[in-house]
């Protein structure tokens, strides 16, 4: 019998994954974009002047163009490098089911030979969205806000502006919660009702309420609402979607205005440079048009740089602005010495962690179910924020968990497919839940003190950055990581999980042989080779006081003028969890800036 749920378990992963694969990008296809949904590809002229240009349509910088064309004297041209998101991209389950086939950057960090051994090609698939609402069309619809404190830490680092006073009413400017349970609740007051972004928590009735009630009994608070008045403890996900759309922000930022006649876009148009004149003004952009005619375009207020945390500092050094030793090095013109464009990267680490659920037999009609949930995620999910000091108000490590029926797709495919594990250890994870349901997690250090930084590749900007992750870099991440898998795990040892005779499964991982499983070396060495990427980076053009910032605290460019960057480059640090709704506030936030600096009265 073990030999044949291996040999089920071995077809799985070497031919219906890959024809899994072949499935999503065929799906992709027979959904394409609805056009009639977004703005129409602007008609521009060489040298032609717009009172802004915005470099990058993702999460940022569709919640700009909204809010800056409020002003109806304002000519605004935003530029994004890819299409309108096909229609697979919208439909909120669905989207989660395809993304790997969704418009990608397709970018890949450089192999350091230590870290994420235990991936098939050594190195992490950065996803990064290529299209109208960027990586806000590709990522899970996680709404997580973050902590209190990360944003006093910010203010309190010289960000003057950004404490949580001051940027909680942007997260609640942009929002359309749509959960009647929350607006009943004592949080109401943090929440808005009457943004563009629309913001669900589905109800998945009892499927979580065995797992939660473990974490209960181990101690933790169980949340209403993780964005409320506290986070630490474990709650049901509130996600970026509706009961008709996924929430991205093309889709509920551009689309509700895009007949607004100071609205000019330019999709599948890629800045290759910011202009500058002699002053260290910026001027303009060049661009490569769809039909590859290079043209320079004019700002008469600003350029604002949206493109994201790998993007923008790319596009910052092809114009001469970064570290002199650097450019020199590509043999670019020094505009400005900026030593930390591109540095300070941080990202959020992840790894997967499985452990082994009830023996339960499941038909086959049953487990393939979630794919007809269309509208919503396609699986119960509930996330946890969790400190091991007690006595702090912010959390160490998230966990983001969902629980999986016997036989599911869902764990090894994951795994698989987004994290590009090795294939004996996708394997190992299909053998133990052929005959198990499972609570399928991932874990992520929320805080890592390692750096790491993109560098450019060559000077042609159709060439991807290079993208040195640095997870690990700093000793202090591994164990301490480590440590948060341990106290993860120790939820086995509640009741629910020893009735089931629950088990974390082990991925059998080749660079951790011959330690022993469960050991503090062996999370060391899992945690090690499994660290994958949340798609979180920031900081690569960082906020900061002269001498340490890229970017003021009213996100203008050091060193030069009519340049700004609004997107998660400019973040300090990361915020404690998933950052796409960080992302949007800054841009909230940045809205109100510009117009404030430019005479709007607001």
């Amino acid at each position: 019998m073990m030999n044949i749920l291996h040999a089920i378990s071995v077809f799985e992963v070497k031919v219906l994954f890959p024809l899994i694969r072949l499935v999503q990008i065929a799906i992709v296809s027979l959904f394409p974009s609805d056009n009639s949904l977004y703005p129409t590809q602007a008609n521009v002229q060489d040298s032609q002047t717009f009172d802004f240009i915005i470099v990058g349509a993702g999460s940022a910088g569709c919640v700009l163009a909204n809010r800056l064309t409020e002003v109806s004297d304002w000519n605004v041209l935003l530029i994004e490098a890819g299409d309108d998101p096909p229609r697979a991209s919208i439909i909120p389950g669905l989207s989660i089911i395809v993304a790997s086939a969704l418009p990608d950057w397709n970018y890949y960090t450089v192999d350091d030979g230590y870290s994420s051994q235990g991936l098939k090609t050594k190195t992490i698939h950065n996803r990064k969205g290529k299209m109208l609402g960027g990586s806000s069309g590709t990522n899970f619809m996680y709404y997580v806000r973050g902590n209190k404190i990360d944003y006093d830490k910010w203010a309190q680092d010289g960000n003057e502006g950004w404490n949580w006073n001051n940027v909680s009413k942007y997260f609640k400017k942009s929002e359309k919660i749509k959960s009647e349970s929350i607006m009943k609740s004592d949080a109401a007051d943090l929440h808005g009702k009457d943004g563009f972004l629309s913001v669900t928590q589905p109800d998945w009735g009892d499927i979580p309420k065995d797992y939660l009630n473990a974490f209960k009994e181990q101690g933790h608070d169980i949340l209403l609402d993780y964005n409320g008045h506290q986070q630490l403890g474990y709650g049901m996900s509130s996600f970026t979607s509706d009961e008709i759309a996924r929430q991205n922000t093309a889709f509920s930022f551009l689309s509700p205005i895009k007949t607004r006649k100071n609205l000019h876009v330019l999709k599948n148009t890629l800045a290759r440079k910011i202009l500058l004149d002699t002053n260290k003004r910026a001027i303009g952009v060049e661009a490569r048009l769809p039909g590859g005619q290079i043209i320079k375009l004019k700002a008469k207020n600003e350029v604002i740089l949206s493109a994201g945390a790998i993007n923008t500092p790319q596009l910052l050094m092809l114009s001469g602005i970064g570290p002199k030793n650097h450019l020199e090095e590509m043999k670019i013109d020094v505009v400005l010495d900026s030593p930390n464009v591109g540095q300070n990267m941080q990202d959020h680490a992840l790894i997967p962690l499985i452990i082994s659920g009830e023996k339960k037999f499941i038909s086959i009609l049953e487990n393939i179910k979630p794919l007809g949930e269309t509208t919503r995620f396609p699986m119960a999910s509930f996330l946890g924020f969790v400190t091991l000091n007690k006595s702090q108000s912010y959390p160490d490590y998230q966990v983001t968990a969902v629980p999986t029926p016997t036989g599911a797709l869902l764990p090894p495919l994951l795994c698989s497919d987004t994290f590009s594990i090795k294939d004996n250890s996708i394997i190992a994870l299909a053998d133990k839940t052929q005959t198990r349901g499972a609570l399928f997690a991932l874990v992520t250090h929320l805080h890592p003190k390692s750096r790491g930084r993109i560098n450019l590749r060559s000077t042609n900007p159709e060439d991807s950055p290079l993208i040195y992750s640095g997870y690990f870099s700093n000793e202090d991440d591994l164990e301490n990581f480590a440590k948060y898998v341990e106290d993860y795990i120790t939820v086995i040892n509640t009741t629910y999980f020893k009735q089931i005779e629950a088990q974390v499964i082990d991925l059998k991982i080749d660079e951790c042989k011959g330690i022993s499983f469960g050991s503090h070396e062996y999370w060391r060495c899992y945690v090690l080779n499994l660290a994958s990427t949340q798609y979180h980076a920031v900081s690569t053009c960082r906020m900061g006081v002269e001498g340490q910032g890229v970017v003021d605290a009213r996100l203008r460019v050091r060193g030069v003028t009519g340049l700004r960057v609004v997107d998660a480059s400019v973040m300090p640090s990361l915020t404690s969890g998933n950052i796409n709704a960080p992302v949007i506030m800054v841009a909230e936030k940045a809205g109100d800036m510009i117009k404030e600096d430019f005479g709007i009265k607001l």
